[in-house]
């Protein structure tokens, strides 16, 4: 039962570990629940807690690289919502977007649906 309970952790380190950045601390967590709660052999444990300090360095960098600390996933939307640029909000005319780059004016379907219409 104590090596289905091990497997069990390693399989769920490992999924975790192949997660998005964020999930990095859970991770190190797991690592070091692992290490507080299981008995090793003094080299098993030394190997443990370099993986501690890599797993931590990591997770340290991560959050460095994405600039949020603690932040929820709607905090951080509503941070880039305020940031978005201008030119969604720019008005472009109809007769601009129904030209082509030779500045002929071009027709749309339903117009040329209409004139083959009133030829019939």
């Amino acid at each position: 039962m104590n090596k289905f309970v091990g497997i069990a952790f390693f399989f769920a380190a490992v999924l975790i570990a192949g997660c998005a950045g964020e999930r990095q601390g859970l991770v190190c967590e797991e690592i070091e629940y692992r290490l507080s709660t299981q008995t090793y052999s003094p080299d098993q444990r030394a190997y443990i807690e370099n993986e501690l300090r890599t797993c931590r360095a990591e997770e340290a960098k991560k959050k460095s690289e994405s600039g949020q600390t603690n932040t929820s996933i709607y905090e951080r939307f509503a941070n880039t919502e305020g940031a978005s640029s201008d030119t969604s909000k720019s008005v472009i005319p109809v007769s601009t977007l129904l030209q082509d780059s030779s500045e002929e004016k071009t027709t749309s379907i339903y117009d040329r649906y209409k004139s083959v219409e009133a030829t019939k």
